[in-house]
């Protein structure tokens, strides 16, 4: 059987917005980036920090110590990025006199918080998605996933009556203005040592000798229901992650009752908080002011979204 490794989805809006030139590629500074602007107290965010993980199997989230430094949160992402679109449109309409619109954020998306780093290991998730990240339903749709349900009409970007010509003209203006790019989550991503280190640690911990011989208890009885752990994916089997169909949704239920037979998911999520809360203790000062400097970046974005709703609403040229 030929087998598909497992696609990177980027959100729908980002994947709709990539296509236009709107995005920008990711950069990594190597500097620590932290800006005085946002003050914090490190002290008490360690003191706040929860460092055992947070397993809920109700909505297949596990909160760990990294989330309180982390950047990039759904929600948040889509926030700065709608105000980056507003400030887009603003220059747009004012310097060019294009009508450009800006796109709404979109709101809370449970899916996006499921936890898949070793695939599913929920009922509910295994029996919608199989092998495949949890995405919201239109995004299933717009991926191929699942078929279109008898009058799904795709949502039009509200862009695409606008003239390529004026479309690139609004692309080399306005992208790279100070008020547009102090929106862009690009410009908020930070790589430091601290930042660094977690991503080193995200692939170390499979090595932990924990780790591994958790994959073992996982391992042998993925073979004792005739199935293969996937090396190169701990936690998956050797099967198709980018196909949602019975046969995929039955081998992922069967992975689910392995995962539970041996406790995984609590296990493995208790190793990773472990490892986690030494490299955030010693880049404290780094991480929490970085995630300081974004939850700030994100509370301008929503007061200037707020502050100027004609920009998400169509104007005559």
């Amino acid at each position: 059987m030929k087998l598909h490794r497992r696609l990177a989805m980027l959100p729908l809006t980002l994947a709709v917005l990539s296509l236009v030139g709107l995005t920008a590629c990711s950069s990594d500074r190597s500097d620590s980036g932290a800006s005085e602007d946002a003050s914090v107290d490190v002290s008490s965010k360690l003191a706040g920090m929860n460092r055992k993980a947070e397993v809920d199997p109700e909505t297949a989230t596990v909160k760990l110590p990294v989330d309180y430094v982390k950047l990039g949160e759904q929600e948040d992402s889509s926030i700065l990025y709608s105000a980056r679109d507003a400030a887009v449109a603003e220059c747009a309409r004012e310097e060019l006199g294009i009508p450009w619109v800006a796109t709404e954020p979109d709101g809370y998306m449970p899916t996006a918080h499921m936890w898949q780093r070793y695939g599913p290991w929920t009922k509910p998730v295994a029996e919608k998605f199989g092998f495949v990240d949890p995405m919201g339903d239109g995004a299933l749709i717009v991926n191929g996933y699942v078929e279109e349900p008898d009058g799904y009409e795709l949502i039009p970007w509200p862009n695409e009556g606008i003239p390529e010509a004026d479309r690139n003209k609004v692309f080399d203006t306005c992208n790279s203005k100070p008020e547009v790019k102090r929106f862009d989550e690009n410009e908020l991503w930070v790589v430091g040592p601290g930042q660094q280190a977690l991503n080193d640690e995200e692939d170390a911990v499979n090595q932990d000798p924990r780790m591994q011989a958790l994959f073992a208890e996982l391992r042998t009885c993925y073979a004792e229901n005739g199935m293969e752990f996937d090396e190169e994916l701990p936690g998956y089997i050797t099967a198709y992650t980018d196909t949602i169909d019975e046969e995929q949704i039955e081998l992922a239920l069967k992975t689910v009752e392995c995962k539970d037979q041996v406790n995984f998911t609590q296990r493995a999520a208790d190793i990773t908080a472990e490892r986690q809360v030494p490299v955030i203790e010693e880049y404290a000062d780094e991480l929490f002011q970085n995630r300081a400097n974004w939850d700030a970046a994100v509370t301008e974005a929503k007061e200037y979204i707020a502050s100027h709703p004609e920009l998400f609403e169509s104007v005559r040229r």
